[in-house]
């Protein structure tokens, strides 16, 4: 009768090994910029126009946001002061969150998206 032992013992030191999956089809890593759910504050129609700002393609562009969840964008020239000022108009002091490609709100560059979304890498493709 033969044992029957190292079986698990295999199983238990491949559990431990990184393992390579082959991908039917590539994925695309989002940029922390391209998370429209860790962007603050933004209720509903927020999250709508920061995901129409992120479809924008004429640089520069610029979108702010205050504590109340008020926002503003704007491309082209002047982007980043004419978004400030869009959306300072609606009573209180607003920050640029993204300009073009990066997050510039400060704490919310990298950290914050990936806590927004449990910690975990994500993968899929960009809006």
């Amino acid at each position: 009768m033969k044992s029957d032992w190292n079986r698990p013992l295999l199983t238990c030191i491949a559990a431990l090994l990184p393992c390579t999956v082959h991908a039917t089809e590539p994925t695309a890593w989002l940029r922390p910029v391209d998370l429209i759910e860790a962007v603050p504050l933004l209720n509903e129609g927020g999250r709508a126009g920061y995901g129409r700002f992120l479809q924008v393609t004429l640089r520069p562009r610029a979108f702010a946001l205050n504590m109340n969840g008020d926002w503003a964008w704007n491309a082209g020239d002047d982007a980043a002061s004419e978004a400030i000022a869009a959306c300072e108009a609606q009573g209180l002091p607003c920050q640029l969150y993204a300009v073009d490609d990066e997050v510039v709100m400060p704490g919310f560059e990298l950290g914050a998206p990936l806590r927004a979304l449990g910690g975990h890498l994500v993968q899929g493709a960009a809006p």
